[in-house]
């Protein structure tokens, strides 16, 4: 795994990127049951490139340092469309960040949603009621794109595969992944 990707899932995970730019009003997908434990194909643990223990994903537990993320407190499982939605909320919007993954083989794919030019003009195509845009309270505050799909327009989301998708990277599926 690279460390790139390691790092960068580790702090959209732990950290929920502190200014997310693209927020949803739920967790996604809409009317979904959440899943109860993290599937076994992600499970596992990540060296990074000292060999040391970058980050561990257990049955319902994110360990990363001295942080620990439990999925039905801190997050929400759900799946649709063959992907596993990782959806974080934001406590200074009472919004969600979204991410995807999805296997692609023996590998997965982390995708996240970006508010750049052309993902807002096709959303503002796909969904019934357009973006908007917001900023959150407090001092100095942030912009960020408010998105209300329905179950079936997120769905075309992600056949469309309207989110920004990193390098793939190989499953851990119980083990370990060395960068």
């Amino acid at each position: 795994m690279s460390i790139r990707f390691s790092l960068f899932l580790a702090l959209a995970l732990l950290v929920g990127a502190c200014t997310p730019k693209v927020q949803f009003d739920e967790p996604m997908p809409p009317s979904r049951w959440n899943m109860p434990n993290i599937p076994k194909d992600f499970r596992g643990t990540f060296l990074n490139g000292e060999g040391e223990v970058d980050m561990r994903i257990g049955k319902d537990t994110i360990f990363n340092g001295e942080q620990v993320l439990v999925n039905g407190e801190d997050f929400l499982l759900r799946r649709m469309a063959g992907h596993v939605v990782f959806s974080q909320p934001v406590p200074e919007t009472g919004h969600w960040e979204v991410f995807v993954l999805r296997k692609e083989g023996d590998d997965m794919v982390l995708g996240s949603f970006k508010d750049d030019d052309a993902f807002l003009r096709r959303m503002a195509t796909l969904l019934e009621e357009a973006p908007e845009r917001q900023k959150s309270g407090g001092t100095p505050g942030y912009k960020y794109t408010l998105i209300r799909p329905s179950t079936k327009e997120f769905k075309a989301m992600l056949k469309e595969r309207l989110y920004e998708e990193d390098d793939p990277q190989p499953l851990p599926r119980g083990g370990t992944v060395r960068p």
